[in-house]
């Protein structure tokens, strides 16, 4: 029978598409659980409903473990201090020790640093430097008004890009693939597609535009460039604006699995911020940060000191 009273460290990833929870014993590190969830909706949801799903997804992942004595979140959307306040109303409620951060600043925690910055770029994008004790956000507004390397963002300006192509009477790549995609026979359809499906499913289209682009689309090719550039250009916003930008930690599906985006991401970051920039890619699961956070607040808790023998994650420097 499960010991109830056993302390747990719990870390959560609360991303556009879905919630990575971990939970280990707080006694060994050991992991007790690790379980994903489809978070589909995550964008729509007001902050309240955010915070009520983090706490119903610890208690009920926790509850066969023992007590979670330390949570650590990184949930996407939470960029002020109003937001965090709300999100972590009712965990507080229940739990003593909990923390909210943003999503993409745990990448840099899973790379086994404590500071510098963290973009994401799967469903979204956004990037979060730490400044000093503290840590800054920037973009991450919304397939509508942003999310340039994401995605969502990337299949937007490929419809955008295949309007025009229609426009303009030239060929491309681009257009069949895409048209296909959505199974529509002409381009004036692209409006209905894009404006009742979820962009969370149309987003699935993404891996179209760098395969376009190996086939010799100049239209792809220039997506990508365009949204390398800014992301690029947040991490110089954040360079601007006190952050630490030495180390560049990126991590989300897009990223990731494109070398492209990521080459190209690499090639803007240099001309921008200097050659002497490192920019990686964490293969490990960004849960992986908010679960060393929390392993180090309890070390700290239980002895005074700031020392703990937290793993290195996965990483391909460049």
């Amino acid at each position: 029978m499960s010991d109830f009273q056993t302390p747990l460290l719990v870390g959560i990833d609360a991303g556009g598409s879905k919630i990575h929870i971990q939970i280990a014993s707080a006694l060994d590190g050991q992991i007790l659980a690790d379980d994903v969830q489809p978070n589909t909706g995550w964008a729509n949801l007001d902050d309240a409903t955010r915070a009520d799903i983090l706490l119903s997804t610890v208690q009920t992942t926790a509850a066969p473990f023992g007590k979670p004595v330390v949570i650590v979140a990184g949930v996407h959307g939470n960029d002020s201090p109003e937001q965090e306040a709300v999100l972590r109303g009712p965990l507080t409620a229940h739990y003593q020790v909990v923390h909210i951060l943003n999503d993409s600043s745990l990448l840099i925690l899973a790379y086994g640093k404590s500071s510098g910055t963290g973009v994401i770029a799967g469903t979204g994008s956004s990037a979060t430097a730490t400044v000093g004790d503290t840590t800054l956000t920037v973009g991450g507004w919304g397939w509508i008004f942003g999310d340039e390397g994401g995605a969502v963002g990337i299949v937007r300006d490929a419809a955008k890009q295949v309007l025009d192509a229609y426009d303009t009477g030239e060929p491309d790549p681009l257009s069949e693939a895409l048209l296909a995609h959505f199974g529509l026979d002409h381009p004036h359809g692209l409006t209905h597609a894009f404006s009742t499906i979820d962009p969370r499913i149309w987003s699935q289209a993404a891996h179209l535009v760098f395969e376009a682009a190996e086939r010799g689309s100049l239209r792809a090719r220039k997506i990508i460039e365009d949204h390398a550039l800014a992301l690029a250009e947040l991490v110089a916003l954040l360079q601007r604006r006190g952050g630490d930008v030495e180390t560049i930690v990126c991590a989300g599906g897009v990223i990731t699995g494109q070398p492209a985006l990521f080459n190209a991401f690499t090639r803007e970051v240099r001309r921008l911020l200097g050659a002497s920039t490192e920019t990686a890619l964490l293969l490990d699961p960004p849960v992986r940060g908010a679960l060393s956070l929390a392993k180090h607040i309890y070390i700290t808790s239980q002895t005074g000191t700031t020392k703990t023998d937290q793993p290195v994650a996965d990483r391909v420097s460049i």
